[in-house]
């Protein structure tokens, strides 16, 4: 039976010594279940970026955290590495993966113009300069009238109104939300009040729904911008592509949302690697309600429980 678990319960079993009685029972019994091979836990980059979070904070117990999560899961990693079609589980040194991750980190571009530098061609014209040449259409700076929250994320667009400068603000932005906890909540709730306002407009519903003959009437503004989404892929493996995005769907419809990028990302990661395993054990509220409900809609039947209700995983042997 495999059995994900998110950081905090390995982090949990690794502490269980300092913990009180009730708890320290209930993570003893999940370690005792994991040590005597009665489930299978393996790790993901998920919790690599997990604790690298930790690590640029505090480096000094890294050693340890990678130390017990490589006894518990003897090295089994799942992962879903880019370009391929299918998750992988294989056996991979999780210090040596960490250890990747770190070297990855020093090398990762800050800028737009550091990505077109990574894709230079001998000979070729300089493709930072042809872009500055091709101008944003009219319609684009009508935009900055409409909203503040456009000003706030294209703010060299607005002023040099080029394709080089549109590709940089967005190559900012999304670096800014993931730094800028302010921004990304100003941006959430940007986002939200505008699916609302459309969800709440029934002219705008009736009109859409007599452009595409046969559409259901019960559908709302979610389902049908799933009918007729973009054909875009974010993965070359389909069921991650639709549980990152079912994931953060329900994180911006309000409930059990998530204030910070990272922790959101990573919760909707630990989610696409649990619907491989039998069980998803988190004490995560936020990330339980959403996995639940993403698992739900998209008819996956791997259970999410607390670590309190670990007895649920006992009784299926």
């Amino acid at each position: 039976m495999n059995v994900y678990i998110d950081l905090n319960i390995f982090d949990r079993i690794e502490k269980k010594e300092k913990l009180e009685i009730s708890e320290k029972t209930i993570y003893t019994e999940i370690e005792n279940l994991i040590l005597e091979n009665k489930i299978v836990v393996p790790y993901s980059n998920a919790h690599l970026n997990d604790l690298f979070r930790g690590f640029q904070k505090n480096p000094d117990y890294i050693d340890g955290h990678l130390n017990y999560i490589k006894k518990l899961t003897n090295d089994l990693c799942i992962c879903q590495y880019w370009g391929k079609n299918e998750t992988t589980w294989h056996f991979r040194k999780i210090e040596e993966f960490f250890e990747e991750k770190k070297n990855e980190w020093e090398f990762e571009p800050t800028s737009f113009l550091e990505v077109l530098k990574f894709e230079e061609i001998p000979n070729a014209p300089n493709f930072a300069e042809l872009y500055k040449l091709i101008p944003l259409p009219p319609e684009f700076k009508k935009a900055f009238s409409v909203d503040p929250m456009f000003g706030i994320m294209y703010p060299k667009s607005r002023i040099e109104n080029n394709q080089l400068a549109l590709m940089e603000d967005v190559f900012d932005f999304q670096s800014r939300l993931k730094s800028d906890y302010s921004l990304y909540k100003s941006f959430k709730s940007y986002l939200v009040q505008s699916l609302t306002k459309h969800r709440n407009n029934p002219e705008m519903l009736k009109s859409i729904k007599s452009n595409f003959e046969g559409l259901p009437k019960h559908l709302d503004i979610f389902e049908i911008s799933e009918l007729y989404e973009p054909k875009s892929k974010t993965s070359e493996n389909n069921a991650y592509s639709k549980i990152i995005e079912t994931f953060y769907k329900y994180d911006l419809q309000g409930y059990k949302t998530d204030s910070n990028f990272n922790n959101m990302f990573d919760d909707a990661l630990h989610t696409f690697y649990a619907s491989h395993c039998d069980f998803f054990i988190t004490n995560d509220d936020r990330c339980k309600y959403k996995a639940e409900k993403t698992f739900e809609k998209l008819k996956i039947k791997t259970q999410v429980i607390k670590a309190e209700e670990y007895e649920k995983i006992k009784n299926c042997h």
